[in-house]
């Protein structure tokens, strides 16, 4: 099989169609996107620890998170075929994984109280639409803090209701 991270690239910014190229009559297209589900796996543990250890704000977020632009795309991918069961897990193990640290940035940000009986809802709806509009041909840190920024809001204000 061609090298992985080539066909994680592919994969990010094509979806299935993406890994065509890459399948032999030896691999399978499960097999191949099994690999890449558990090299993404293995990222976001990787992005996990480093966010962790460089005690990152919130501003500074979405900084680290704009040097990585592949594995945003391939979250991004993950987002949109969630009718994959397999995919579907390892988006939620994702959001799963940074919940801790992301949501302590959030609620210390925007001073919203993370013991609401709702919280668990309101988190996934904030990445769930902040996925949704996340525009994968424009991953600077401005664009995402901005939908974080109107995603966040809005959905404090309809939390308050």
């Amino acid at each position: 099989m061609e090298n992985l991270n080539q066909v994680y690239k592919k994969f990010s910014k094509e979806g299935n169609s993406g890994i065509a190229p890459f399948i032999s009559k030896t691999h399978s297209t499960e097999d191949i996107i099994h690999n890449l589900l558990a090299l993404h796996i293995d990222k976001i543990d990787f992005f996990t620890s480093l966010i962790k250890k460089q005690n990152t704000t919130y501003n500074e977020l979405f900084d680290f998170l704009a040097e990585y632009p592949d594995e945003l795309r391939f979250c991004k991918q993950l987002f949109t075929h969630r009718e994959n069961p397999e995919m579907n897990l390892v988006f939620l193990y994702g959001i799963n994984a940074v919940k801790p640290i992301v949501l302590s940035l959030i609620t210390s940000h925007f001073k919203i109280s993370e013991y609401s009986e709702y919280f668990d809802s309101v988190w996934m709806t904030m990445v769930e639409s902040w996925y949704s509009r996340l525009d994968v041909n424009n991953l600077t840190a401005k664009h995402m803090k901005d939908i974080s920024e109107e995603t966040a809001e809005i959905i404090i204000k309809l939390n308050k209701l």
